[in-house]
């Protein structure tokens, strides 16, 4: 038995088992969640039929998958509806309209062509997963095309403290109206009780398709946005839940799930702390092994990383 095996095999987490959503669920299954989707509750929503075939087959892959088709919204509307604009990319669709003169000096202004717009059922993330008989999120990741930060804030504050980590996808470009951007997503960040894990900034690049064409030919945009030097977009940001000293820390289950989160997004230093506090507050040989696990795994993951700064080092001195 894995040592991820004898963690889910403990009786916290065998009788609630980690609970993963996904809001803006194009493009299958989340990646980092492969190595624990046995043992989890997968949860989607992806109201823009398009996308929804990757996810068919993520029902395979859960210990338990839940699809909802409609749009997790911050407050419930009166009627149970919300507005969808569906543009020509399914991926860039979104309650909030595109900013077409902004946007039309980006190389991939038609992704936001909106050719249909569709009032869909909407509700908010805790009556929806409150239905399925669900009262906590573990693992929240929001790609809403501008709504992510309202979507979390919507939250109470029980389902707030419950969480172990929070992923957004923020815009740089002001491609929606009135879009939560990464100004605001960070600036909010910095007064919770998270730090900032990861970080990957999404590029695309600058310029007029009338531009293009003038200059290069009139189908060369799609060759342009892939070949063209890029500029900053948008980012992905990953938020683990601090352990600090003064911050109250999670039950066992909790501090049990702070670690194979840490340890799946490869932040071993966070998941050694993790288990040296648990070890410190719970006990048990399990939190002397998940110590030693995270050892392990730092000293390889530092061994892998020191061919390149030796490389690196040799480069500077020959210049």
């Amino acid at each position: 038995m894995s040592l991820v095996d004898r963690i889910f095999a403990e009786p916290e987490l065998r009788e609630f088992p980690p609970v993963l959503v996904d809001v803006g669920a194009a493009g299958g299954v989340h990646s980092a969640w492969r190595r624990i989707a046995r043992y989890a509750v997968g949860v989607g929503f992806e109201p823009d039929a398009r996308e929804a075939a990757p996810w068919n087959a993520a029902q395979r892959e859960f210990k338990r998958w839940i699809f909802c088709p409609g749009l997790a919204v911050p407050e419930s509307p009166a009627d149970g509806q919300a507005t969808l604009h569906l543009t020509r990319s399914p991926q860039c669709s979104s309650t909030l309209p595109p900013r077409t003169a902004a946007l039309a000096e980006w190389a991939f202004a038609d992704f936001f062509e909106v050719i249909e717009t569709r009032a869909c059922a909407a509700t908010t993330l805790e009556t929806a997963l409150r239905a399925q008989g669900l009262g906590r999120i573990d693992w929240l990741k929001c790609d809403t095309q501008g709504t992510d930060l309202r979507l979390y804030r919507s939250l109470s504050p029980v389902w707030r403290k419950g969480l172990g980590v929070v992923e957004f996808e923020p815009g740089l470009i002001d491609a929606y109206e009135g879009e939560d951007g990464a100004a605001d997503v960070l600036a909010l960040m910095a007064c919770e009780p998270y730090w900032l894990a990861e970080i990957v900034v999404g590029r695309t690049p600058r310029g007029r398709r009338e531009l293009v064409a003038r200059h290069f030919g009139g189908d060369a945009m799609k060759w342009y946005r892939r070949l063209a030097p890029p500029a900053p977009g948008w980012l992905n940001l990953r938020f683990l839940r601090r352990l600090d000293d003064g911050i109250e820390r999670p039950d066992r289950r909790g501090v049990l799930l702070a670690w194979v989160f840490a340890t799946i997004t490869d932040q071993h230093g966070q998941a050694l702390m993790v288990a040296e506090i648990g070890g410190q507050q719970f006990g048990g040989e399990l939190f002397d092994a998940m110590a030693r696990a995270s050892r392990r795994s730092l000293w390889w993951a530092m061994a892998g990383a020191l061919p390149g700064l030796v490389w690196r080092r040799l480069w500077r001195s020959a210049g």
